[in-house]
């Protein structure tokens, strides 16, 4: 006797799944505006004949998928959510850079009709510590040069972003001063270095933020985190930069343009 295999039992969908779904869906078809305040807690759960713990769920799940902020006396809103694209792999950056167009952080938001500014948090030596001295093939403990920055879009905060060097090579360069490299810093590590960079390898990972990142970058809770590590080499393999970007998971969208030859 032959026998048909049962089908397992569809597990129900959770309701605040669904009405984070239903809101996410009215947000996306803009039945509200950027800006624009959500019904309060108390409505939603009357409209949905939800309880106040289902709504606050829901609103929760919008948080951290950069659909919904929160502040104290704002109540829920849409949030005015503006991506800055960010190119990760771009063909013509040493062309742009021999034209003379800074392929800089500033110069590169102003591409895209924002304001871009450089916070420099510090610019120090410090001793490797042992993942940065992976990325520059230099002794743990050995002396680098950290330039730590604040990116920011339209004065809003978008990335973080620390840069190591070894220290005998930059040391007496602009690099090493708390201002900005008005040459650009590749352009420096090239003269200073006497050959051209010859590639870069992105390691790219995604994880949450720590307390202290989550609120220099005023992320909402929920809110993930990309990190760019960049290492930067010369023709003979030999790292000269190593760049450890932090981005706002919900402020950037990473864009990869690669040869087909």
């Amino acid at each position: 006797m032959s026998t048909t295999p049962s089908q397992p039992a569809e597990t129900p969908v959770p309701l605040h799944v669904t009405l984070a779904n239903t809101l996410r869906d009215a947000i996306q078809r803009g039945e509200f505006s950027p800006g624009e305040r959500l019904p309060a807690e108390r409505d939603l759960a009357d409209k949905f004949n939800a309880s106040r713990t289902t709504v606050r769920l829901a609103l929760s799940a919008l948080k951290s998928q950069g659909l919904v902020g929160s502040g104290q006396g704002q109540g829920t809103y849409v949030r005015k959510s503006r991506p800055i694209r960010v190119m990760a792999m771009d063909q013509d950056r040493r062309a742009r850079r021999a034209a003379n167009h800074a392929a800089t952080f500033n110069a590169e938001i102003a591409m895209q009709g924002r304001i871009g500014r450089q916070v420099i948090r510090a610019v120090q030596p410090e001793p490797a510590t042992a993942e940065v001295a992976k990325w520059l093939g230099v002794p743990e403990g050995s002396a680098v040069l950290a330039r730590r920055r604040l990116m920011l879009v339209d004065e809003e905060p978008y990335q973080l972003g620390d840069s190591y060097y070894p220290h005998d090579l930059v040391s007496d360069t602009p690099i090493a001063v708390a201002a900005p490299v008005e040459e650009g810093v590749l352009a420096v590590l090239e003269r200073v270095h006497g050959q051209p960079i010859s590639y870069f390898i992105d390691e790219l990972s995604f994880r949450m933020p720590t307390p202290d990142e989550a609120s220099i970058l005023r992320l909402d809770p929920g809110v993930s985190v990309v990190r760019v590590v960049r290492i930067a080499y010369d023709r003979d393999e030999k790292p000269l930069e190593a760049f450890d970007q932090l981005l706002a998971g919900d402020k950037h969208v990473l864009v990869y343009e690669v040869s087909a030859e």
